[in-house]
């Protein structure tokens, strides 16, 4: 019988910072002149370090890896534009061997009533590779290539190659498995360029290289399920991604996993050019636990345990150590701060005292994501400290109940807008919580915006089948005007959060009008009166005439709306329509402001988000932070982070959590927007883990950030 496994919880890759403790580093080098010759110009010239990629497509860089002092002669050579470090990606792999809740003959994500099926279509996807001997897969898959091994086979990493792999295989099948499940596009050509070796660890510069190659072998569609926690549109993954749209290619882009804040959408997701989806909840349904006197709290079930489904109450003991719980054979659940003690040197130890199910809590800056797994005989969670305290308080017993959600936005999915460009992010959302795709050797149930956005990969396969001639930004049209709103009870979820709205495949296909242009990015509003404008083009592509209404908005305070008249469109005829406000800032809340417009087209009520920033608001002023060495320095590091403003005066301090000391860091005056780096000598910094505070001054008002940093020893 072939292996079935469940997939508990899957996160984005998250982009984590380099810490480059050895002398060698590697470096996207921007440079003047033909990228080729700069590639011969260092193998003649500069013979100990390595070119590894070479960008001539969406960007003219080279690749180099080399030690400190070999590289630091190179960096001053006057045909090189910047040198970017490059960041590392990974993702966990954790999983649960169960056949339960594993149904792939019931994944079946391309819609029956659909004549198309992707068929001719080129969909490549960066990822971690793909086992194409999957059964589902054979059919599909077309070649590619991996630029870990740098070869033509992105095989997903195996068990003696190393950590072993699954993601870019399930992705894979979202898009167009072909045998047992069916994907979105079943008949679509799938390319995978391995981009993410063992455990699933790679590099921006990995990254770039597979796209390019995407690009380089005329993809229709590529589909990046990776991103960064940078809210930023000008780091080299975001420019290369819009180099790539230009170039004709549809990249579709997840969100991110770092809900439900908002300003948590990361890099390459932050492309204006790129379509980034979040993820909803279809149907799930999840377990919550209670105590007497506590607030229901949902169970955040942790990777390799049975899933939780206990049917009656069960006594509750909370313990500081192991050595606390007798051995027993009764039913009960164990309430333990986790510590320093290893999760996999604590599951072996309370299954020998006989525990029916456990949950941990620690600190709040230890990630649970990150905790190393071992298979566990009885259902595992986590809670947070302050949901932990509410149990202890209760009475002696836990209480479990089940809700069931539908159409809801995924708790983790990644909010917008984008800082510095106010742009509203993600595009659209589609389903991310429970999906069933295949993995090497079976399938797996997974969640995250990683599964949302080959699902829409999937979708625009179909929409380029049926208008093959389409651009990508008629596609996305075609896209984003067919969404329908996601609403809780009477509240509409805000374009921050869902975009344009649900995907809808078959209206997206069959609708007969686009909306171009449809999300109104106000952007930033600053002065006494102000008027914004955008405009949108309605095109109708029936025989028969299209009716346009405008509905004029809930009257409020500082915002007056000038709506266009009512009109009709002509049989494939199209408009444009201006649509503007006028806006008083001193009348309106400071902060994010953002809605939806109604428009009536025939009997369809569309929305179209829009979304602008009333002098000032909550957004990050600094994101990206990161520790590397200093450029070709042993003995200094280089601390980095992104302004997406110009900032007057900062001042940046580090906390010692443990003993609430502080020390300034340093301060510096007219920041302007964009990357800052500041050199320190090694030996000047303090080690181990830091709170980094950044008092920001703007036009005489203070701000305050808080950012966590760990200062290793180099």
């Amino acid at each position: 019988m072939r292996l079935i496994i469940t997939f508990i919880t899957l996160t984005i890759l998250l982009c984590m910072p380099s810490y480059l403790q050895a002398q060698e580093a590697t470096w996207i080098m921007e440079v003047e002149n033909d990228p080729e010759e700069a590639k011969q110009y260092i193998e003649e010239y500069y013979p100990f370090i390595e070119v590894e990629y070479v960008y001539d497509t969406l960007m003219q860089a080279v690749v180099v890896t080399g030690k400190q002092r070999h590289v630091k002669d190179l960096h001053d050579e006057p045909f090189v534009n910047k040198m970017s470090p490059v960041q590392s990606y990974s993702v966990p792999q954790e999983i649960s061997k169960s056949e339960e809740d594993i149904h792939p003959e019931r994944a079946r994500y391309h819609p029956s009533s659909m004549p198309f099926t992707g068929k001719g279509v080129k969909v490549g996807v960066v990822d971690t590779g793909v086992d194409y001997q999957h059964p589902d897969l054979e059919k599909s898959y077309h070649g590619g290539f991996d630029v870990v091994d740098f070869d033509e086979d992105p095989m997903e990493t195996k068990p003696d190659e190393g950590m072993p792999t699954l993601h870019g295989t399930h992705v894979s099948g979202i898009i167009a498995g072909n045998g047992t499940m069916q994907g979105v596009a079943p008949e679509a050509d799938l390319f995978v360029y391995r981009a993410l070796g063992p455990g699933g660890a790679g590099s921006t510069a990995q990254v770039i290289a597979a796209l390019e190659q995407a690009v380089k072998d005329d993809m229709d569609i590529i589909n990046l399920s990776l991103g960064s926690e940078t809210n930023s549109p000008d780091d080299p993954m975001t420019r290369a991604v819009n180099k790539a749209v230009d170039l004709g290619k549809i990249v579709v882009v997840a969100n991110g996993n770092s809900g439900p804040e908002d300003w948590t959408v990361g890099s390459p997701a932050t492309s204006e050019k790129a379509i980034s989806v979040g993820a909803a909840i279809t149907e799930q349904t999840i377990a919550r636990i209670s105590t007497h006197d506590s607030e229901k709290i949902p169970v955040r079930q942790l990777p390799s345990s049975p899933k939780w489904e206990l049917k009656r109450d069960q006594p509750l003991i909370a313990i500081d150590s192991v050595d606390e719980l007798e051995e027993s054979i009764h039913d009960r659940v164990v309430l333990m701060k986790k510590g320093d003690t290893p999760y996999n040197e604590l599951i072996p130890q309370l299954e020998e005292k006989g525990v029916t199910a456990a949950l941990f809590y620690n600190e709040s800056n230890d990630d649970p994501t990150e905790w190393e797994w071992v298979e566990a005989s009885f259902p595992t969670a986590y809670v947070t400290e302050e949901e932990a305290e509410q149990l202890m308080q209760g009475d002696e017993y836990l209480k479990t109940d089940y809700q069931t959600v539908k159409n809801a936005l995924a708790p983790f999915s990644s909010r917008g807008p984008v800082a510095s460009t106010w742009t509203i992010k993600p595009d659209l959302i589609a389903p991310g919580v429970e999906i069933v795709s295949t993995v090497p050797d079976g399938y797996a149930s997974l969640q995250g915006t990683s599964m949302a956005a080959p699902y829409v990969a999937g979708v625009t396969a179909l929409i380029k089948q049926a208008y093959p001639d389409d651009t990508p930004e008629q596609i996305k049209s075609r896209l984003l005007s067919s969404t329908n709103l996601f609403t809780i009870g009477d509240q509409e979820l805000s374009p921050s959060e869902q975009g344009t709205g649900f995907v809808d495949t078959e209206k997206a296909i069959t609708q007969k009008y686009t909306i171009d242009h449809n999300r109104l990015n106000f952007g930033k509003i600053e002065d006494s009166l102000k008027q914004v404008e955008r405009s949108i083009t309605i095109t109708n592509n029936d025989r028969n005439p299209l009716s346009i209404k405008f509905n004029i908005p809930k009257r409020e305070t500082g915002i007056v709306w000038d709506l266009p008249l009512n009109t009709t469109i002509g049989p494939n005829e199209k408009r444009t329509f201006n649509i503007s406000a006028n806006i008083t800032p001193d009348r309106l809340e400071k902060g994010t402001k953002e809605g939806y417009i109604e428009v009536q087209l025939n009997d369809d009520l569309k929305h179209l988000p829009y979304l602008f920033i009333n002098e000032t608001s909550d957004y990050p002023r600094i994101t990206g932070l990161e520790l590397d060495m200093a450029p070709f320095q042993n003995e200094r590091v280089t601390l980095r982070f992104y302004t997406n403003e110009p900032i007057d005066l900062l001042t940046v301090t580090l906390i010692d959590p443990k003993n609430l000391q502080a020390t300034e860091l340093f301060t510096e005056s007219e920041l302007s927007k964009g990357v800052f780096e500041k050199e320190f000598e090694i030996n000047e910094l303090p080690k181990g883990e830091y709170q980094v505070v950044f008092e920001i001054e703007q036009e005489g008002e203070i701000l305050y950030e808080e950012k966590e940093i760990y200062l290793p020893e180099f």
